[in-house]
């Protein structure tokens, strides 16, 4: 294999490691967000709750407010008593007391249908906090290993693309322009031969050209259907990029 594809060999596959870190680094924002949307329903439940139970207690404290007016006046009523001149107003004030009982009576047993009620207002706010506090926690970790990873793609990604720009900087001019030209056209430019034939776009090659392939020579040779640079496997001619060593795996 010629030098330059043996080394543009290598330079995909480290482009190929690079789109793989680019396309991990930039899941890794979605991956937070979907993270503080699940914390942000935890708050907001426990806002709706704590929203619920202030409403509650408000009614309560407007309620115990009115029964203690109701009273106020049965008993001002109760203390005009004295001072009916007739059959009439004596009905009059009668009616006037019952109503008002009616009224105290009523609302204590509103009174108490909103004490009940704070027992689960207050129960439902406390599951809530400690299913926000449940969510942080839970969530904290993976947050925390989100962040390693994104910090060790970083890095990793930085090793590569100087490993990748040392690479190309030892192939020929000429031979970098157009693998540069098929890679943009074609995403991969350097293929193998698959028997007789191109192993990206399968067009089978003619004899006299393959048979120079496999004759070793100092040419680079492309592929006459898709231009891409064409090399015959060996043991080693398929590079792999080692990832950094400790680098966090996420499931």
């Amino acid at each position: 294999m010629h030098k330059d594809v043996e080394t543009l060999l290598e330079v995909q596959a480290l482009e190929q490691r690079l789109k793989e870190l680019d396309s991990e680094i930039n899941s890794l924002p979605r991956r937070l967000a979907a993270i503080e949307a699940q914390i942000a329903t935890q708050k907001s439940a426990l806002e709706s709750a704590q929203a619920a139970q202030a409403a509650s207690q408000a009614e309560r404290r407007k309620l115990e407010s009115q029964i203690q007016d109701l009273k106020a006046k049965v008993e001002k009523s109760r203390s005009h008593s004295s001072e009916v001149k007739n059959n009439q107003e004596y009905k009059a004030l009668l009616d006037e007391i019952a109503f008002g009982e009616a009224e105290v009576a009523k609302s204590e047993e509103r009174l108490l249908q909103l004490m009940e009620d704070g027992e689960v207002r207050a129960a439902a706010v406390k599951e809530a906090e400690q299913a926000l506090a449940a969510a942080q926690a839970a969530i904290a970790g993976e947050k925390r290993a989100i962040e390693e990873r994104a910090a060790a793609d970083r890095a990793e990604r930085q090793r590569v693309a100087e490993q990748r720009a040392g690479r190309r900087a030892t192939v020929a001019e000429d031979t970098l322009r157009r693998y540069d030209r098929v890679a943009r056209l074609r995403g991969q430019a350097v293929a193998v031969l698959d028997q007789n034939a191109c192993g990206c776009c399968r067009v089978r090659l003619r004899p006299q050209f393959l048979q120079e392939i496999l004759t070793p020579s100092d040419r680079v040779f492309f592929c006459e259907s898709c231009g891409r640079l064409l090399y015959a496997a060996t043991a080693a001619a398929e590079p792999e990029v080692a990832p950094v060593a400790g680098a966090a795996q996420l499931a």
